[in-house]
């Protein structure tokens, strides 16, 4: 017999096509603000499997080294996350909670559960080792039904609810200030009028002379005319020794304003035996930055389950909705910033959006827009609607399980642009509607054997898996006005995976060795076939083995994981859509250049090597350390060819990272005191390169900027390397001057900066004392290269506070060497009135500027999250099961290598785009309520 479960192991790691190590990821996830985020779906890429987040955002989830989750909640972007060895922990998903979706929760829900109740015994017991006597009906550790917990003489005893069906009701309630504070915002000069030098003075050039520039005159040298003046209700500003009128006087640029957010989230449960039946409803108004548009969002979800003995099964729906109306499509948002930065002092942009003859009133007409015209001309609006329905079955014997998963959902976006004609970039307007219609229908089958006897201390554990994917797009782009369609597709495929997974565990006395070997096979309609996929992990637990307090127990993880990655239908990594405008023609962006999954690409394969230790020390330190290496082969990226752009599969790319993290809990010392901290530390550091870029024929590929500045993959370089216009230097490094007095600008574009950070760090940090919690979370970044954009095209406009102190700067000298080779010496003046404004120090290298000029540090120190909770602690004769109202603050103060900086910003939204900032969003801050209550 013994013979014949070896030959049974050996047969299905054989024909093995199997998954990664299995474990189970326990979590909760948060929104932006920090907040839980119910109903959320946590999918893994390609296959049914998969989870709805409750009322508190948790989530338990059974996943494999390699695979991809996907996380979407209506209204927030999709995100995805390569589940490694390192995070299977005991004590469940460990992530850095600052960069990623998943925000982790460190014990389980039992463990949870008893801790929140403060029994009065010391330690959590393990009740598969604990002398004190438990009852094993499961009824009686369901946590919902946990009402006290206590220990007396050898007995721990669980307080329930009823035996009878017992309800559990949940509201919580969101209610926060939003606003930018100014100290997030670019610095901007209020001293000089728009205009430029004319016949050697100064000069006031107001909106109908076409000028951009604010390079006339000093605002305290001007007065109103009174006149009838179209640009401005004061009447036109002149020279005040000229009028009598009142003074000019500087207006405000502000264009963000305070808005409120709010949500509401209510949860019914029922159980009673066996049965669970959830339903959660989450509804939440969110506004945008400028509190002139809101998207309104709604949730439902529905959930039965059925747990018995031997035979279990669930079913789920859900059906969520939202509507966004002024949108920030085409980079809308981004656009309204631009305008209002670039805006003179003089200039009054709330003083209408139209002249008299219906055109846009604006400091420039037909040149620069008034971010009032777009924000209140713009028929941009998102609709959303998504459905899902999932049913799962298992069997349980005594060492078998098998269990059946289907999963069916479709998901609708309708994206409407409407620009109005008038507008600078688009002088005909620009009318488009985008209409996405998903579907998704998958199964899977999967077997599973337990626990298969070999000897007193081994056991296998095999499993066999099949799963079906079938995924359809009907994709469609208009143009509205002539109702001309610009592109009809309906992409589709279909993946099958066969997966297998056989598990040897070895259990000795102090320490458990386990060894588990796979192998997988992956092939779709659209990107073909891969045959072998192994992976090998190696996982040894000790315990007590040096029978000291010290040092209590370490476990370490090795692991080697191939993998493919499953390329969705429609790629939606806009940021190639800007790489073919120059930067003075950004007020024309539009992400109308749509790719699509085709049979031309194959897979993006995967390999990594992941190696981690996790040590505890006494009962209230935990470390975990963790080395990494992975490689990308055939990486896809867009690129442009023969007039249009299409994907390939390119780049070669090897990434290698430290991860280190340190958790203190004065648990076990808190009982007596009501007092409890919990301090956790995060650090990490990785360092991807570029190997080679394969099919790409090109020495370097840009994934994301415009035609003067990019970020690319170039090999040998470091992932996303800045490349731009640099500044002209000799075979020492020297700047070259020109006979002008001013440094010479390269033939070449060259390499700026690396904008891979030195390392992250987060600190986050729980005080709890009797009825009061307080919580605050830092996050910082050391390190890496950024591209100020923004800064630079302020100082060619004018309007920053930098060229406003700078201009009166004569006799300069820029250390370099001269046209001769000697040093140089010749003195120049910023912005001399005397001569055209071509010719300063900003404008004479054009609107690009020199981009090397504009790296910046891009480091970051960001209070990320405080909060001070009052709670109403449960008891048996409390009618509340749980009460508590929290203040908290996201945001409140950052630090940043330059004003303006948002820590968490891209591009236009595009995450390739991360190191380069050009009117990008600023980091928002929010004031905020949260009632949340349990009966």
């Amino acid at each position: 017999m013994i013979y014949f479960r070896y030959l049974l192991c050996l047969m299905l790691l054989v024909a093995a096509t199997g998954f990664a190590q299995e474990g189970v990821l326990k979590g909760k996830l948060f929104d932006d603000n920090g907040e839980p985020l119910p109903g959320a779906v946590l999918q893994i890429k390609g296959t049914p499997e998969g989870t709805l987040t409750d009322f508190d955002g948790a989530y338990t989830l059974k996943c494999s080294v390699g695979d991809v989750l996907v996380i979407t909640a209506l209204g927030y972007a999709t995100r995805e996350l390569t589940v490694t060895a390192a995070m299977f922990r005991e004590d469940g998903l460990e992530i850095d909670p600052l960069k990623k979706a998943v925000k982790p929760i460190r014990q389980t829900d039992y463990e949870e559960a008893i801790k929140n109740h403060n029994p009065d015994f010391y330690t959590i017991p393990d009740l598969s080792t604990t002398p004190l006597r438990y009852t094993t009906n499961r009824k009686y550790l369901d946590v919902h039904r946990i009402k006290n917990v206590r220990k007396k003489d050898s007995i721990l005893h669980l307080e329930t609810y009823a035996d009878e069906a017992f309800f559990e009701i949940g509201v919580s309630q969101h209610t926060a200030l939003q606003y930018v504070p100014k100290s997030n915002l670019p610095e901007l000069q209020q001293t000089y009028a728009q205009g430029r030098p004319v016949a050697g003075e100064l000069t006031y050039r107001g909106p109908e002379t076409g000028e951009g520039f604010s390079y006339g005159p000093l605002l305290s040298s001007l007065a109103y005319d009174g006149s009838s003046y179209a640009y401005d209700v004061n009447g036109r500003p002149v020279p005040r020794d000229q009028v009598s009128g009142a003074p000019v006087m500087p207006y405000a640029q502000d264009i963000f304003d305070s808005g409120w957010n709010t949500s509401t989230a209510v949860k019914l449960g029922v159980y009673y035996d066996v049965h669970r039946l959830n339903f959660n409803f989450a509804n939440g108004t969110q506004r945008d930055l400028f509190d002139q548009g809101k998207e309104t969002y709604n949730r439902i979800n529905f959930g039965y389950e059925n747990n018995n003995s031997f035979l279990s099964y669930s079913l789920s729906a859900g059906y969520s909705s939202s509507k966004t109306n002024n949108a920030n499509l085409n980079g809308l948002h981004n656009q309204v910033y631009y305008s209002s930065l670039l805006t003179p002092p003089t200039f009054s942009n709330t003083q209408g959006i139209r002249l008299s003859d219906g055109t846009q009133r604006s400091f420039s007409p037909g040149n620069y827009n008034n971010p009032l015209w777009l924000l209140q001309t713009n028929a941009n609006r998102l609709n959303e609607k998504a459905f899902n329905v999932q049913g799962t079955g298992t069997y349980l014997g005594e060492k078998f399980q098998l269990r059946v998963k289907t999963l069916y959902d479709t998901n609708t976006a309708v994206q409407d642009v409407g620009i109005a004609a008038g507008t600078a970039g688009f002088n005909n307007g620009l009318f488009t509607n985008k209409n996405f219609e998903s579907e998704q229908l998958a199964a899977e089958a999967k077997a599973m054997w337990s626990d298969l006897y070999i000897t007193d201390f081994l056991d296998f554990s095999p499993s066999a898996t099949f799963q079906y994917t079938y995924s359809g797009l009907d994709f469609d782009f208009t143009e509205t006005q002539s109702g001309e369609v610009l592109t009809d597709l309906n992409p589709s495929k279909t993946t099958v995976q066969m997966l297998n997974t056989l598990d040897a565990e070895a259990n000795f006395y102090d320490f458990k060795l386990n060894l588990t070997l796979q192998q997988k096979l992956f092939t779709s309609s659209l990107q073909g076939n891969n045959w072998w996929l192994p992976d090998v992990i190696l996982n040894a637990d000790f315990r007590d083995i040096f029978y000291s307090d010290f040092l209590r127990r370490f476990k370490f993880t090795a692991a080697y994981s191939t993998n493919v990655n499953d390329l969705s239908l429609y790629y939606n990594n806009y940021g190639y859509n800007s790489l073919n405008l120059s930067l003075s023609e950004s007020q024309q962006y539009t992400t109308n250049a749509d790719l699509f999954n085709n049979a031309a690409l194959t897979f993006e394969k995967q390999k990594g090597l992941d190696l981690s230790l996790t040590t505890w020390l006494w009962n209230q330190v935990t470390i975990d350390l963790n080395y990494y290496r992975s490689q990308t082969r055939d990486a896809i990226f867009p690129i442009f060819t023969g007039q249009t752009w299409k994907l390939l599969n390119t780049a070669e790319l090897r990434d290698s990272g430290f991860e280190a993290g340190i958790k203190i809990d004065t648990y076990d010392y808190s009982v007596e005191t009501d007092f409890r901290y919990t301090t956790a530390i995060s650090f990490s550091t990785h360092n991807p390169v570029v190997r080679n870029l394969g099919a790409y024929e090109g020495t370097r590929l840009p994934v994301a900027g415009f035609e003067e500045v990019s970020q690319n993959l170039i090999a040998g370089e470091p992932v996303g390397v800045i490349l731009g216009t640099a500044y002209a230097r000799d075979g020492q490094g020297n700047l070259r001057i020109g006979a002008d007095g001013f440094p010479l600008i390269a033939s070449e574009p060259k390499i700026l900066g690396d904008p891979i950070p030195d390392f992250n760090l987060g600190w986050s940090n729980t005080l709890r004392y009797k009825r009061f919690l307080l919580k605050f979370t830092l996050d910082w970044q050391q390190g890496g290269a950024m591209w100020n954009g923004t800064q630079q095209a302020l100082n060619y406009f004018g309007t920053s506070l930098e060229s406003a102190q700078q201009r009166t700067i004569t006799d300069y000298v820029f250390e370099g060497v001269a046209p001769d080779g000697t040093p140089n010496t010749q003195p120049v003046a910023f912005a001399p009135p005397d001569a055209p404004v071509t010719a300063n120090r900003w404008v004479r290298y054009s609107y690009a500027g020199v981009a090397e000029a504009a790296i910046a540090d891009a480091s970051f120190l960001n209070l990320q999250q405080l909060s001070l909770t009052y709670e109403l602690k449960r008891k048996a004769s409390y009618f509340f099961k749980m009460l508590s109202i929290s203040v908290y603050g996201n945001n409140l103060w950052n630090s940043a290598g330059f004003k303006g900086a948002s820590p968490y910003s891209s591009l236009y939204g595009n995450p390739t785009g991360s190191a380069l900032h050009y009117f990008n969003m600023p980091l928002a801050s929010e004031l905020g309520i949260h009632l949340n209550i349990k009966i």
